[in-house]
């Protein structure tokens, strides 16, 4: 499970009911797991005051905290190096694509935009090689750096 799916229903967002309805048929379908890396995220996320508030969430969901094999871990690493060879370094018009720089006030350095993580692809990795699907709804990122994966909702 993708942390953004927990978090929608945590924070009762857009996709809150959409990420109900998710959690509701992966239960149906087998065990809900998360990786360490989404532990993380969940504790970042001040949803939780304190790490018992955490674990016992978990624990009342029945999520488990597994450790991702270390042929996950690599197949995360390989899909990380692909995705930063191909990001831009600038900044890119979505609506012509032509490239254009700004630069910071404070520091002189140039802009770019967010950037996905190591930890997504952890996430990811993860789900390819040691899960049968991921909860997300990040489906742009998954599915093309790990085409093989089912992605739902």
């Amino acid at each position: 499970m993708d942390t953004n799916v927990l978090l929608s229903i945590l924070y009762d967002d857009t996709h809150g009911d959409d990420a109900e309805t998710a959690v509701r048929a992966g239960y149906r379908r087998g065990r809900l797991v998360v990786t360490g890396v989404m532990y993380a995220e969940l504790a970042a996320a001040a949803v939780f005051d304190n790490r018992s508030e955490l674990d016992r969430f978990l624990e009342d969901t029945s999520i488990a905290v597994v450790t991702a094999s270390p042929e996950a871990r690599y197949h995360a690493g390989e899909a990380f190096d692909t995705y930063t060879d191909r990001r831009p370094d600038g900044l890119q018009c979505q609506a012509c694509g032509t490239e254009q720089t700004a630069t910071c006030e404070h520091c002189g350095r140039d802009l770019t935009p967010r950037q996905h993580v190591a930890a997504d692809f952890l996430i990811g990795g993860h789900a390819a090689v040691d899960a049968d699907e991921l909860l997300s709804f990040d489906h742009g990122l998954y599915e093309s750096y790990f085409p093989d994966l089912r992605v739902r909702p």
